[in-house]
């Protein structure tokens, strides 16, 4: 046994694997993926241009998760780059969900077919409609996007390969080294993986809109990932005690650190986001004030006051207590709230688009306003959007689909392994972590 094994009670390491849990969650989320997939498929095969529908519910699913695991990344180098002792106890689960980018980059695939349901600009003769746009051609291409692709994804999935490698090695040897080459890796990796999750913002936020241009976007996509992954590991680790497991191990004073930090990156996205508009309605250029001008004009400002409300406001004031976020329950219900809130986001800046992004609209550069009928006319009454029949349905199908996955991999990334990392020096430490 080791030295950092003899200073941990054998009491401190009880539950602390998956057992009898992780096989049944792990069935039942791939069921309930595959199960949402083939609805989501059905209800789009039935509508004229339910593929499309499909294609835009899978894509905001997709970059809704892809933040969570870019987040945990990066939760991870900034743990590893500034030898964080609290962290190390839901250090595993950061490294489960960070291993899911390469599950993300599988599921990226059908984007790539797919593109020209998403992106106006890979049609040639849309591009040719505007100067600036023509100027665009070289960045805004199917060939390069995907070069860029799967640069992104070799970049930050080899990030969370090496880490999860090395810190499985410590775990069986308990030697030092896996550690301190975690900690020399991540020291630079943090600028690059800044740089490569603020190109991908670039890619499949800013880009969706071909003629729209923002210097803050790429920080406010990145915002949207921090505030993903500290909204998405207490949840993680509150499921994991509820059934169980680290209930010991993971206390009220570790869930109050994620909790400041959940309410800190909150606050940045309220500020970042204030600084984009302000900036841009200050500015007043056509190329700049388009993208607001369809997402606060109109049924879909409706939309944008609620985000306000449910992603800052209301969380804002219902975190800065000391007893909320040290609560689990209270802290827990914060968490779903605001990740349901960074999907309404997500939602807010793609869905517009596909009604730009149509055929009817690269022609006539309109936004169709159909009335939606929500799934039931009470719903209806309450918010109306400009969205076509079940798109709403299929949008949720895919939500859940990709959830289902997304944590069907976590799941197995974790089977067969203490969610401790055993053998690390700081654990003990982790351990007896208390907030003053």
């Amino acid at each position: 046994m080791s030295v950092v094994e003899q200073s941990i009670s054998s009491e401190a390491l009880e539950g602390t694997r998956l057992d009898r849990v992780g096989p049944r969650a792990f069935a039942l989320s791939l069921g309930t993926a595959i199960i949402a997939f083939a609805l989501a498929l059905l209800l789009g095969w039935r509508q004229n241009d339910g593929m499309q529908q499909f294609m835009f519910g899978y894509y905001m699913a997709w970059i809704f998760f892809f933040c969570i695991a870019a987040g945990s990344l990066y939760f991870l180098l900034l743990h590893h780059a500034f030898r964080a002792m609290w962290s190390v106890v839901v250090r595993r689960l950061a490294e489960a969900m960070a291993a899911n980018l390469v599950l993300m980059a599988v599921l990226l695939i059908p984007i790539l077919g797919g593109m020209h349901l998403l992106f106006s600009w890979t049609s040639a003769s849309f591009m040719h409609t505007d100067k600036l746009l023509v100027r665009k051609l070289s960045f805004l291409n199917a060939d390069f996007f995907t070069i860029r692709c799967i640069i992104y994804f070799v970049v930050l999935g080899g990030m969370a390969v090496f880490l999860r490698k090395r810190s499985n090695a410590q775990d069986e040897t308990g030697s030092l080294r896996p550690l301190q080459a975690m900690h020399r890796m991540s020291r630079w990796s943090l600028i690059v993986a800044f740089w490569v999750i603020n190109f991908v913002g670039v890619d499949f936020i800013m880009a969706i809109d071909p003629k729209w241009f923002s210097y803050v976007a790429p920080i406010y996509f990145f915002t949207m990932v921090m505030v993903s992954v500290y909204a998405a590991l207490p949840l993680f680790a509150s499921w994991l005690q509820t059934n169980g497991i680290l209930q010991k191990q993971i206390t009220k004073e570790h869930y109050h650190d994620l909790g400041k930090w959940l309410l800190a990156w909150t606050l940045f996205w309220g500020y970042i986001a204030f600084c984009q508009y302000v900036l841009i309605w200050y500015a007043n250029m056509p190329e700049e004030t388009g993208f607001y001008q369809r997402r606060i004009m109109g049924p879909w400002g409706v939309l944008a006051a609620v985000l306000l409300a449910v992603h800052l406001i209301i969380p804002g004031f219902g975190l800065m207590s000391r007893h909320a976020k040290r609560h689990r329950g209270v802290l827990t219900f914060w968490c779903g709230w605001i990740l349901m809130a960074c999907y309404l986001d997500v939602f807010w800046l793609i869905a517009p688009q596909q009604y730009i992004n149509t055929p009817l609209g690269r022609t006539a550069g309109v936004m169709p306003t159909d009335p939606y009928h929500f799934i039931s006319a009470a719903a209806n009454k309450l918010l109306w959007l400009p969205l076509r029949p079940v798109a709403i349905e299929i949008d949720l199908l895919c939500l859940l689909g990709m959830g289902g996955l997304f944590l069907a991999s976590a799941l197995f990334m974790l089977r067969g392994r203490a969610l401790l990392p055993v053998k690390d020096p700081r654990l003990a430490e982790s351990l007896a972590f208390e907030n003053y």
